[in-house]
């Protein structure tokens, strides 16, 4: 763990800790910690906010953390000093591989899941921070699908954590559509998310690449030692849909949420502008965390609010949501039983 940076107000940490890999190995995840710098502490220590941030991309130089706050991007410069002002604590993962050795595993939610709580472990290591075991979790687009996971795996495994409430905003946990559906017949770009996910899932789980196009296997060679960029060529990027072929529908369903109760409560956020197709998949999803018992899980959808905008426009709500949770207010029943 690197010394800590002065802030004002806060200050903050560059941290390298343990965590747990998909196949169980001992891995180091890069992240930050920031913390206030004075102000009251509770006797159990600060809350913490576990912020997950969306897509970077799967090379090293694609960590948020390698440029420091910065790296937070619009999270860091609207709601950071507005959690820290609360008293919170807040730890934001790079995740498994982004900026330490190995190929980041896209989507692939245990090793989300584990990133996002060993963070929070590494906070409550670092003195100056003074973070407690109460903890929200916060996060955006691959972030929520993070959020979701961890929120799954908190009770076995970070027992200790007390999880009080997540968020998922714009969950790209809802893999069936992929947040904006990057399988939509017209000819798939090479910026397309199913090529970071085939890069990825090729190395993890050694899927095969069949389903790319050259194009698409150009694209995931640079994938593997560059950040995704907007201007990468028009060519289909994919020859066959990921979803009709082995292994690819199995690999789907392994790593889409859903799959175990949340014993905490949970706030689905969505841009209702996305499409018809990503707000039917998360809103079986909410339906699905209330079948298992979740609870209380609920959806709040924002209508006219693309995926870009969806944090600008839900934030405030999402403040007050954790504010709430935090305090020990119990949240609304949202699930009919």
């Amino acid at each position: 763990m690197a010394a800590p940076t002065a802030l004002r107000g806060a200050q903050a940490w560059a941290v390298l800790y343990h965590s747990r890999s998909t196949d169980g190995h001992d891995v180091a995840v890069s992240g930050l910690v920031v913390a206030p710098a004075a102000g009251p502490v509770p006797a159990g220590g600060r809350p913490v906010v576990a912020w997950a941030h969306g897509t970077a991309g799967l090379a090293d130089r694609c960590a948020p953390s390698s440029r420091g706050l910065a790296g937070l991007r619009a999270f860091g410069k609207v709601w950071l000093a507005r959690l820290l002002n609360r008293g919170y604590v807040v730890v934001a993962t790079d995740y498994e591989g982004l900026g330490t050795p190995g190929v980041h595993p896209y989507l692939v939610g245990e090793s989300e899941a584990h990133s996002v709580l060993d963070a929070v472990r590494s906070a409550r290591q670092l003195r100056g921070a003074r973070a407690g075991s109460r903890v929200a979790l916060w996060g955006f687009s691959q972030g929520g699908h993070a959020v979701l996971w961890a929120g799954q795996l908190a009770p076995s495994y970070a027992p200790e954590l007390r999880l009080a409430g997540l968020v998922s905003v714009s969950p790209g946990g809802a893999l069936a559509a992929l947040d904006r559906d990057p399988f939509h017949p017209e000819p798939l770009r090479t910026t397309s998310f199913g090529v970071l996910i085939a890069a990825a899932w090729h190395e993890v789980y050694g899927a095969p690449l069949d389903i790319l196009a050259p194009a698409g296997r150009a694209a995931a060679e640079r994938l593997l030692s560059g950040c995704p960029g907007s201007n990468q060529g028009g060519e289909p990027a994919l020859r066959e849909d990921p979803r009709e072929v082995d292994p690819w529908p199995r690999l789907f369903a392994r790593n889409t949420p859903g799959q175990a109760r949340v014993e905490a409560p949970v706030l689905v956020v969505q841009g209702a502008a996305e499409g018809a197709r990503p707000t039917a998949t998360v809103r079986a999803l909410t339906a699905r965390l209330c079948e298992l018992g979740s609870g209380p899980a609920r959806l709040s959808l924002y209508p006219g609010v693309h995926h870009g905008k969806v944090m600008d426009a839900s934030g405030p709500d999402v403040l007050a949501w954790i504010d709430a949770r935090l305090a020990g207010t119990p949240a609304a029943a949202a699930c009919a039983r």
